[in-house]
């Protein structure tokens, strides 16, 4: 009954968005790395949000490769400032 769950696709979507709010919760505290752990969990669990609950994933490619592209570009943008701070 559990490889069953376990074997839809909300299911895993859920499981993967918990393990990247343990990650980013995790190295929230850190020094040196610590903020980036965050800004690449944060950026992956923008990503799944999107496409999975969103439905991105059946959107044109056009549209997914413009999503994706900002949702890195923002990251990006965010760490680099950081990091000028």
């Amino acid at each position: 009954m559990m490889m069953m769950a376990l074997q839809r696709g909300p299911t895993v979507i859920w499981l993967l968005l918990m393990a990247a709010t343990l990650v980013g919760a995790g190295s929230a505290g850190a020094e040196g790395w610590g903020f980036a752990l965050v800004m690449l969990a944060a950026t992956f669990k923008a990503q799944l949000i999107v496409r999975y609950y969103m439905e991105m994933h059946a959107a044109p490619l056009a549209w997914r490769l413009v999503f994706d592209g900002l949702v890195g570009l923002s990251g990006a943008i965010i760490l680099g400032l950081h990091l000028l701070a």
